[in-house]
């Protein structure tokens, strides 16, 4: 996470060295080919059945991809990332304040990454993992190779949900601090492939197992619940 705050803080002071594209949004409408672009005051709006060859910006704005577009990369700093259905992403889709929000039938070469905020993906593949600090992670028939990452959020996996990786909590219970349960759902049919993984022993965490979800490899410092 460190190393994409240090990234757009880069493209925030290329992007005004230039003082090109600061206020302007990004607006490729629908059945467009276009080369991405960058911005810092802008959102990026992106229409249907787009094909975008390069990666799209922005540091203070929203961005979103209508149904059935390719895109590259995506990347914003105070803004969230809206994905309709059908969409193909080369690269990772990142925020820092903000939520993503992923549509069915998606494909991401990259990863799905925020720091304060939740992600929600529907059925598809995401090849590099999904990871936030301050949100749950939410998949619902989505195939993850990678791991699931948070620190102080849940995990919600329905819909025959796969991940290849683990899912890890991260993050160390403080003293004095008020404990928080963090829960991991595993159902419909889902599956972690990897282990459950939670990094500090002192942290109150439940695995809950229902509807026919499994974790294939071990489970450590956490309550496991069945209830099928």
């Amino acid at each position: 996470m460190n190393i994409f705050r240090n990234r757009l803080t880069l493209l925030l002071a290329c992007l005004l060295a230039a003082s090109c594209g600061v206020n302007k949004s990004i607006v490729i409408a629908d059945g467009e080919t276009a080369d991405g672009g960058s911005t810092v005051n802008g959102s990026v709006r992106i229409g249907s059945g787009c094909k975008v060859t390069g990666n799209c910006r922005t540091v203070n704005g929203r961005v979103t991809v209508g149904r059935d577009s390719s895109v590259g990369g995506l990347a914003t700093v105070n803004g969230s990332i809206s994905i309709a259905d059908g969409v193909a992403a080369a690269g990772d889709v990142r925020t820092v304040n903000g939520s993503l929000v992923v549509g069915a039938g998606i494909s991401v070469e990259g990863s799905l990454e925020t720091v304060n905020g939740s992600v929600e993906c529907g059925p598809g593949t995401v090849a590099e993992g999904i990871s936030t600090v301050n949100g749950g992670i939410s998949i619902e028939g989505t195939r993850v190779d990678g791991d699931l990452t948070t620190t102080n959020g849940s995990v919600t996996l329905t819909g025959g949900a796969r991940v290849s990786g683990d899912v890890i909590i991260k993050g160390k219970d403080r003293p004095g601090a008020r404990k928080k349960t963090v829960e991991i759902t595993i159902a419909d049919g889902s599956i972690v492939e990897g282990n459950i993984v939670v990094r500090d022993a002192g942290r109150l965490v439940k695995v809950i197992l229902t509807g026919g979800g499994a974790v294939q490899g071990e489970i450590e410092n956490a309550e496991v619940v069945e209830n099928f």
